[in-house]
């Protein structure tokens, strides 16, 4: 396992984000002050229409890589299977591509008749057909090489690419959008951009895969477990994905708005984490197929490290998100943008979601896909249901608060099935990695649901944010070293092999 690789893919990911989330930041404000926040929640919905368009592909990317994991230790030896999966997974792709384009078609017609807005018709139609084109380069041309690229631990060359991309288009939509510029003018440049982002990957791939021969592959020859995976990702894309269309639908465009503007921040969070999470992710499916001990140790300590991550983010969120979105939101005036539950409930949605993280992960490398898709569906149908009810009388409160219920099932199962059934170990490892950072964001909410802070600048927003990190950094370190022993030893014993071996973790 290349140790640089892992190192390399931290530093650029992390960084690539940092760079696109404070570019991104600016976009929705921009759009805010400049087209109001209609436009903006139509926008924020066709995103989310997109999401789910992407259903497409469901499942193939995941397949693709877990077929992989096997072949990449030694790809002078496994040239031949991984140019077999790679063939069918480029299959699979382009079939799905002139499927998503007559879908696109369609929605772009029928879905301006849904909206409750103000824009004309064939603006909305034609924002979606250009989304449209874009998403299809991608899956045409680009996807099934991401897949191989993350199993090969080359994720930094994805970041570097998708930075180049997304800054173009985060300053083109700024520069069109100040000067109040159609929305349609911006998606036509954006669509330029992405025609230089898969020149891009046509160079890099040519030079460095140049050995994989692509060949015609039987219809019957399939990736291992792309059924359950599809399922899964269908159940993931509705469950994550169901909130701003019903606002849309049964509320209106600007209070997708207001949700588009809080999701924007957690969104952030959780990219950062994630981003860094898919630069190392290779190392524990490629540790998996060559030592299950190590394995273990390394997913107690990935499991325990972003944990304490997350929780302190969301700490540091709870007492910082109102007074960003005051200010965030100045001089847009046309809607209220605060809600003080807000915080809460986004920052225990987030707190969930990356309680099932690593051990979902180990679910899918040791072939569980099918267990977890039924439990997906489950979930998906859970927080749809539940939405669909409680938005008629909480509105977006209700339709968080859905979400954080069904999210309960699938963190309780993925931890259970992970512990017991596949690293066959009491559950209590994982409990105690979960509950010593979820006991520290509920003493912060019961201390301090009360407690506001007087923010009137961005200084005096950065200056508070840096206290507060410093204070929960703290306080996390020390009570999971307490608590977790056991992953305080495993990176002691980490850094020592690492003195002793300058060839990296054996």
């Amino acid at each position: 396992m290349d140790k640089n690789k892992g190192l390399k893919n931290i530093v650029f990911s992390f960084f690539s984000q940092i760079i696109i989330l404070l570019l991104g930041f600016f976009v929705p404000r921009v759009i805010l002050t400049n087209y109001g926040s209609d436009t903006n929640g139509v926008t924020n919905t066709i995103t989310q229409i997109f999401t789910y368009l992407a259903l497409l592909e469901a499942g193939i990317a995941q397949a693709t890589t877990n077929s992989l994991y096997p072949f990449i230790n030694d790809i002078k030896q496994n040239k031949e299977n991984i140019s077999k999966i790679m063939s069918i997974s480029r299959r699979y792709f382009r079939k799905i591509s002139y499927i998503y384009a007559i879908i696109v078609i369609f929605v772009s017609f029928a879905m301006p008749l849904c909206l409750k807005t103000s824009l004309p018709y064939w603006t909305i139609c034609l924002y979606i057909l250009l989304e449209g084109i874009i998403s299809l380069i991608s899956f045409y041309f680009i996807q099934c090489w991401n897949a191989l690229l993350q199993v090969d631990g080359k994720s930094y060359v994805i970041s570097n690419i998708d930075l180049i991309y997304k800054i173009l288009c985060n300053i083109l939509k700024i520069i069109l959008a100040i000067n109040g510029i159609n929305i349609i003018f911006i998606q036509c440049g954006c669509l330029i951009i992405s025609l230089i982002k898969l020149i891009i990957y046509h160079i890099y791939i040519n030079k460095r895969y140049k050995w994989i021969k692509f060949e015609k592959v039987n219809s019957n020859e399939k990736l291992e477990n792309r059924n359950s995976f599809v399922i899964s990702e269908i159940a993931w894309t509705i469950f994550s994905s169901t909130d701003m269309i019903i606002l849309s639908i049964f509320c209106s465009t600007q209070f997708a708005s207001i949700y588009s503007i809080y999701n924007m921040v957690y969104l952030a969070i959780n990219s950062l984490l994630n981003s860094i999470f898919n630069s190392l992710k290779y190392m524990l499916g490629q540790l998996y197929f060559e030592d299950k001990i190590k394995y273990t140790r390394l997913h107690d300590l990935f499991n325990s490290i972003f944990m304490g991550i997350m929780t302190l983010l969301m700490c540091v969120t709870y007492f910082l998100i109102l007074p960003f979105i005051e200010l965030y939101t100045k001089g847009v005036n046309d809607i209220n943008y605060i809600y003080k539950e807000f915080p809460l409930l986004f920052c225990l949605i987030q707190l969930l979601s990356w309680s099932r993280f690593v051990p979902g992960n180990l679910t899918a490398i040791a072939g569980y896909a099918k267990k977890i898709s039924y439990v997906s569906i489950i979930e998906a149908t859970l927080n749809l249901v539940l939405s669909l009810i409680l938005v008629r009388y909480y509105s977006i409160t209700g339709v968080l608060l859905a979400t954080v219920l069904a999210l309960l099932l699938k963190v309780i199962y993925c931890n259970w099935l992970s512990d017991k059934i596949i690293l066959k170990r009491r559950l209590i490892n994982s409990i105690k990695i979960l509950g010593i950072n979820w006991l520290v964001f509920i003493v912060t909410v019961l201390l301090f649901h009360n407690f506001e802070l007087q923010i009137k600048t961005f200084g005096k927003f950065i200056f508070y944010g840096m206290i507060l990190t410093i204070i929960y950094f703290i306080i996390i370190i020390l009570l999971n070293c307490i608590v977790n022993k056991d992953v305080l030893e495993s990176i002691k014993n980490m850094l020592k092999r690492e003195r002793n071996d300058k060839n990296g973790f054996k």
